[in-house]
């Protein structure tokens, strides 16, 4: 993403030295310089010359980069940002202001194809929709830790800002892991998308933000907030004696620094020692991750004691074996003596970052701790690329981890999803497309049908997923990999509290401890004390366990029947007798006991004082690795809480290394978090992502071993990170493990729906289980109820979403061969793409169904041979569902069950209906009715009867079908209570047609709202929607609209309800047209109103054609309430909507309509000169249409002549002659000349305006065949004559055209006057200008017998009107 120029945010009163050395260090930075600000190394805040290489960065992006440090190895974690962030070239300074919000941009495209504009539109219009309601987007961001500014659909992007460290950390989080992206994906997709595979595999959405811009706001909170841990550029010892507030400091440290108010130097404390002092800020770098600082704030510390030294190992992690560079005598027991060439198998894992490992002398078989500075490789190899921090056996294990508060399914899931009736319930007809498309036969969510209807396999398998046992990796005896020791045994699991079971694993235990009370006291007992014998073992036995567990399982297990107070005394019995006799293994044992004990009561001292007494007793350590693990691990623990760093160099690295190294860890003690936290700043301290990658992941697995899921989320989170940053930079496309179905759980216990249903859609492991696949149906049903109520409530379709889940748990049934989950996930698929009107994909999974259940028996796939038989008839396949039904109908005939042929019945009849075979069609409803009624099945009764009511409308028989539905309807009124509702509405509106046959609308009004109440009754929103409709209809067709708009009004709520916006736009847009068919002042207001709702719907839908009309039609309604301003203003909108457009001829036709509104107005008719001249003229010329052009030109004509503007009429209508050449049609030549005429002649002309009626006349046919073609001819042809006559002096020519007039007039008897003018005419022509008497005469006496004609017409005219009046007068004098 190209980023724009910005600096830091550094005006902060907290800040204010720092500004003025920032900006007298920092002048002009370059691209690379401000680009090293995100990387790591990160910015400093001071001059320096250093250009990084490095490149960390919490937002997705593609490329990568190497950073190589000094004394450090490579580093390549670029994969989450950009290769370059600004153009080369580009100058940037610090100190200059810059914005706090962000953009977030959305791009949808295919992976086949790239950007796909349709689907971005799709996208864009969505976006539009739920804008108007910003309380659901404000909401998802702010699960995203973002503050909504604004939201800008056109432009395809958010704008975000930030005001802590924190929520730039969660959101950048949640950026780099693809959850913004799932989220405005799952949050702008539209249901049916999702009905789509095809697409929904190809379609991506992609987010970006700017890179920089995010960073430096991260910069800029660092600051305000005043103190924050930085890095060391470089080490600074050369302080002055004198000066003793100076710090001196080595490389790389991490100190937390804080602003102090000087220019140039800041306070700082170190984390490795604690010590104070001054340091200058221009060797300060903030740590570039915003979890550092989080983590570092969080659980302070030190950093422990780093390596020092060359790096002998080129990877972080290696197994294997190394050799021995040099002689080394051991300074402890657990130390291996080493000479020069010794071989070391490596016991576990080597990491880069510790100082010592685990490994086994080949020669002598000892294990123990070695040096990482006494040997060099010999034979390493790094951990598998699918692996990268992890063993096998723990990656295995941690996909075993179930997320935490999700309940174990059942199998009735299935059942309560998709609970179906279509074997025990008729089916409704469908008469035509107005009925209901589907009609739910279920109560809704009350999953009143037995699961026992469809047995599934999963009953088989709720057993959960049966432990693994994985290989030994230090020693035979050791139980760190054994099957109970694994790390899904202690991670949570449903229903699952405790790790061990005394009833199974320690039964042979129990009856060897359990003894009597005399037992346990008496010298004499000492040497038979069977506790002394079991902790004397020398190596580790199973029956160890409970000694090493957090859950402290020893004290019911091992020593049921004590309490803690009675088990301390005896075991320090234990403890002195085997100091007396030596038995080294039964002292270590009993000093540990009574360590835990006195370290669960928070006697730390003590505790630490029986930890150092165990270790001190000399013992082969490594023959039983859990209990000298659990023992430094421990003492390690209490030196780092009581702060005794005198003490910890003889453990913290051992410490270090049996944590991290051996695989499959298992605590013993939450105190552990102080060594993983220790361990969490050195890899900060060391820049070393693998050590901290494992340890984020022994931190996950402590807190989720002890049930802290909200404190082991920000380190999964942490892992999930690192563990696809890493793998892309070994070039793996897939990352080690996927935890996103662990976070889906993690963050369904937080409450943030939007997070889980992200992190559980991008689950991409395939070693799922069926019982995966069903938890994950559960969970995405749970978030998905949060986020829409309505699905709990039942009142709305389950999301269409679930069908990738139901698709996903399919797939794992196929390849598990789980035949009767099979059929049930294609069942419940089928009823869902049903429900959804995807018939024809209902089809295919009801076949699958059927084709499954045909493999199992007979009756498992009846169900789906009947639910395949339905949907075929509403897909209009009637031959083929009889095909189907048929031999079903065939097998029952011999079975005790009637319902079910009943139903089978039924679902012929409505085929055979549709393949017009009506007397079989009765049949089959009889025998339907029939078995219904011996069984007393009311509802079916009723349903067989509308069925026969809906066919004998079919055939026109009204009257049967009107006595059939009222029967039907007598039945339903007594299933008030049952779910009902849809098929009751039905019939109603059945009877209600039987009606309108025989014109009874008094009774079709009756019926059509008794369905309207049903539905109102029901809360059914899509009944109400349809009856509603049908009555809006009616009453419109009865002229009675006042009652019409009442409907309308109530489809327009519901849908609303529906929050179905194209279906609200169209009734506003018919309750606008009817409001302004009353014509009155209110209803014109009213109108406008509903016409302004409609247009923000259109802008929301993103419809530019119908945003543009509908502009233009609040633009008319302003017009004729006499607002012409308002009015002015909404046409241009119109206009200018348009002109967005990729459809010039949709805009040519917008300009004129816009000019039409004042052009055949009553008032303001020059207000369309700007739409008709300005813009409409020079648009059409530019497309070239013609035709356009032409309208434009004579309507500006004919606006300028009735304005009498002659001479820019003249203009106009020259042009338009032109132009009516080039249309081709002879008509409207003709108009344009005889208008240029006009013009002319209103101009005085006289000669032009003779020329063009002689052109205009030339156009005309040349055979009168209307009487309206001779009174043109009447009325231009005097006009000549007169022109001639008066204007130009011509008797002559005058003569002949009124003789042609004459003849013309001759041809319309219906019009006497015409013919009477011309006559006179003649008259006059022939008595003054061309003296011929006798013409003079003859014309004369034609016009005086005319005369009388026509004063005979009038008198008798004026006679009647008077006999009228007088006849009114006479009745006015009665009345009075």
């Amino acid at each position: 993403m190209a980023s724009h120029c910005c600096r830091p945010l550094l005006n902060s009163s907290c800040c204010g030295g720092l500004i003025k050395v920032c900006l007298s260090s920092f002048t002009d930075i370059s691209p690379a310089e401000l680009d090293a600000l995100w990387r790591e190394p990160s910015y400093t805040f001071g001059g320096t010359n250093e250009h990084f290489s490095g490149n960390d960065i919490m937002t997705q992006g593609a490329g990568e980069e190497e950073l190589v440090e000094s004394g450090e190895g490579a580093e390549s974690d670029s994969y989450w940002k950009k290769k370059e962030a600004f153009p080369r070239g580009s100058k940037v300074s610090l100190g200059e202001k810059f914005s706090s919000e962000i953009l977030l941009i959305f791009t949808a495209q295919r992976r086949s194809s790239g950007p796909d504009r349709s689907l971005q539109e799709a996208l864009r219009t969505r976006l539009r929709v739920v804008e108007s309601n910003s309380k659901d987007v404000t909401q998802l961001f702010k699960d995203l830790s973002a503050r909504l500014v604004s939201v800008h659909a056109e432009k395809d992007c958010f704008v975000l800002t930030f005001k802590t460290v924190e929520e730039i950390w969660k959101f950048s989080t949640y950026l780099a892991l693809g959850f913004v992206a799932r989220c405005l994906e799952n949050f702008l997709c539209d249901q049916s998308f999702w009905l789509d595979p095809e697409l929904l595999s190809d379609l991506e959405i992609n987010v970006t933000v700017d890179e920089e811009h995010l960073a430096t706001l991260y910069l800029g909170l660092l600051l305000q907030e005043g103190s924050f841990f930085a890095k060391a550029l470089f080490t600074r010892n050369d302080v002055n004696e004198d000066d003793e507030d100076q710090l001196v400091f080595n490389k790389n440290e991490l100190l937390l620094v804080r602003d102090t108010g000087q220019e140039d130097m800041w306070e700082g404390s170190m984390l490795s020692t604690g010590a104070h002092g001054l340091v200058p800020v221009s060797t300060m770098q903030p740590l570039p991750y915003p979890f550092y600082q989080w983590f570092l704030r969080k659980y302070p510390g030190h950093a422990g004691y780093a390596p020092t030294g060359k790096e002998r190992f080129q990877h972080p992690i290696v197994t294997g074996s190394c050799v021995a560079v040099a002689d080394y005598s051991p300074q402890t027991p657990d130390e291996l003596q080493l000479n020069q060439g010794d071989i070391i198998e490596i016991q576990g894992l080597l990491l880069r970052g510790l100082a010592v490992f685990i490994g086994k002398h080949t020669s002598t078989g000892n294990t123990g701790f070695v040096h990482q500075t006494n040997v060099k490789p010999l034979n390493t190899t790094p951990l598998d690329r699918q692996l990268l921090f992890l063993t096998e056996e723990e990656r295995c294990g941690l996909a075993q981890v179930k997320p935490c508060s999700i309940e174990p399914c059942d199998s009735g899931l299935l059942d309560k999803l998709f609970s179906s009736d279509i074997s025990a319930v008729y089916r409704l007809d469908r008469l035509d497309d107005s009925d209901f498309m589907y009609i739910k036969n279920t109560p809704k969510h009350e999953y009143k049908v037995s699961s026992s209807t469809r047995q599934s396999l999963m009953s088989e398998r709720s057993g959960g997923t049966p432990p693994f046992s994985p290989r030994n990796s230090v020693s035979q005896a050791s139980p760190r990999l054994s099957s109970r020791h694994s790390p899904h045994s202690s991670l949570p699991r449903e229903a699952e509290r405790l790790t061990f079971h005394p009833e199974d694993t320690f039964r042979e235990l129990d009856e060897f401890l359990l003894l009597d009370e005399g037992s346990w006291n008496g010298d004499e007992a000492e040497l038979s004390d069977p506790t002394v014998t079991l902790l004397n073992q020398p190596h580790f036995q199973d029956d160890f366990l409970p000694l090493y567990d957090m859950q402290y399982s020893f004290l019911w297990v091992t020593f049921g029947g004590k309490t803690e107070e009675e088990l301390s005394v005896h075991l320090e019995s234990v403890r002195e007798c085997a100091k007396r006799m030596g038995m080294h293994w039964a002292h270590r044992r009993s000093c540990y006991l009574l360590g835990r004990l006195c370290a669960k009561k928070l006697k730390l001292s003590q505790a630490r004082v029986y930890y150092e007494e165990a270790l001190s007793v000399r013992a082969d350590s490594f023959s039983d690795t859990p209990l000298f693990t659990a023992l430094v691990t421990n003492l390690t623990a209490i030196y780092l809480k009581q702060k005794m760093t005198d003490k910890l160099p003889f453990t913290l690295e051992k410490a270090c290394a049996l944590l991290l190294c051996l695989p499959c860890h298992s605590y013993t003690t939450s105190d552990e978090l102080e060594l993983l936290n220790l361990l969490l700043r050195r890899s900060v301290f060391l820049g070393d992502k693998h050590l901290e990658a494992r340890v984020c992941y022994l931190t996950s697995h402590l807190f989720l071993s002890l049930r802290k899921a909200d404190d082991a989320l920000p380190f999964v989170e942490r892992l999930q990170f690192l563990s696809v940053t890493l793998s892309n930079s070994e070039n793996q496309p897939v990352a080690p493990v996927d935890l996103n179905w662990l976070l889906s759980g993690l963050y369904h216990r937080k409450y943030m729906p939007y997070l889980a249903l992200a992190s559980v859609s991008l689950d991409s492991r395939r070693d799922h289980s069926l019982q995966d696949a069903f938890q994950k149906i559960e969970l995405f049903i749970k978030n998905s109820v949060r986020l829409n109520p309505c699905w709990r409530e039942g009142t709305s379709l389950l999301p269409a979403q679930i069908v990738v889940y139901l698709q996903q748990a399919l797939a794992i049934a196929e390849k598990e061969a789980e035949l009767n989950t099979q059929r049930d996930l294609c069942l419940g698929l089928a009823f869902l793409y049903q429900q959804y009107g995807a018939l024809e994909k209902a089809v295919r999974c009801a076949q699958q169904a059927v084709d499954t259940g045909g493999h199992i028996n007979e009756e498992e796939s009846f169900e789906a041979s009947v639910l395949y038989g339905w949907l075929l008839v509403l897909t209009g396949q009637a031959d083929k569902a009889q095909a189907i039904l048929q031999p079903l109908l065939t097998s029952l005939q011999c079975t005790d069950s009637p319902t079910q042929r009943g139903v089978i019945h039924n679902l012929l009849a409505l085929s055979l209906r549709k393949q017009r075979r009506v007397s079989e069609a009765r049949g089959h409803l009889q025998s339907a009715l029939v078995i219904s009624r011996e069984s007393g099945n009311q509802r079916n009764q009723a349903l067989a009867l509308a069925n026969l009511g809906c066919l004998a409308i079919d055939v026109g028989a009204a009257s049967v079908a009107e006595l059939v539905l009222f029967k039907s309807l007598q039945l339903f009124m007594e299933l008030w209570e049952s779910p009902t509702a849809e098929e009751h509405v039905q019939t109603y509106l059945w009877l209600g047609r039987s009606y309108k046959d025989r014109r009874r609308s008094q009774d079709i009004r009756k019926c059509y709202e008794m369905g309207l109440l049903i539905a109102l009754h029901a809360k059914n929103l899509h009944s109400q929607m349809v009856v509603a409709k049908v009555l809006s209809r009616l009453y419109a067709d009865l002229l009675l609209y006042g009652q019409s708009i009442v409907y309308y009004e109530h489809c327009a709520s519901v849908s609303r309800e529906l929050k179905d916006k194209r279906l609200e736009g169209e009734y506003l847009e018919i309750l606008s047209s009817l409001y302004l068919s009353l014509n009155t002042e209110k209803s014109s207001r009213k109108s406008l109103d509903y016409t302004k709702q409609s247009l923000r719907i259109s802008i929301d839908l993103g419809k530019r054609e119908e945003e543009s009309e509908t502009w233009l039609q609040v633009g008319r309604i302003y017009y004729l309430i006499s607002e012409d301003e308002l009015a002015d203003m909404y046409l241009q909108a119109a206009v200018k909507t348009a002109l967005r457009m990729n459809d010039p001829y949709f805009t040519m036709s917008i300009y004129e309509e816009a000019g039409d509104v004042y052009f055949k107005g009553h008032r303001n008719r020059m207000a369309s000169l700007p739409f008709y001249r300005d813009g409409g003229l020079p648009f059409a010329r530019c497309i070239g249409d013609s035709y356009s052009e032409f309208r434009l030109l004579s309507k500006l004509t004919d606006l300028l002549m009735d304005h009498r503007e002659w001479e820019e009429a003249l203009q106009y209508a020259t042009l338009a002659v032109e132009v009516a050449g080039k249309t081709g049609v002879h008509l409207n030549e003709w108009t344009t000349y005889n208008r240029l005429a006009t013009v002319y002649y209103r101009l005085e002309q006289f000669e032009m305006a003779e020329n063009y009626y002689l052109k205009a006349l030339s156009f005309c046919p040349p055979f009168i065949e209307h009487p309206l073609e001779a009174q043109y001819y009447t009325k231009v042809y005097c006009r000549l004559g007169n022109l001639t006559l008066y204007k130009l002096k011509d008797a002559f020519d005058a003569v002949g055209y009124f003789h042609l007039a004459l003849a013309a007039a001759l041809e319309d008897p219906a019009n006497p006057e015409a013919l009477y003018v011309v006559y006179m005419k003649l008259a006059e022509i022939y008595g003054y200008h061309m003296p011929n008497n006798q013409l003079c005469q003859a014309y004369r006496e034609r016009a005086q017998s005319l005369k009388r004609v026509l004063g005979g017409a009038a008198a008798a005219a004026a006679a009647g009107a008077e006999g009228k009046h007088l006849d009114n007068g006479e009745t006015c004098g009665e009345l009075v």
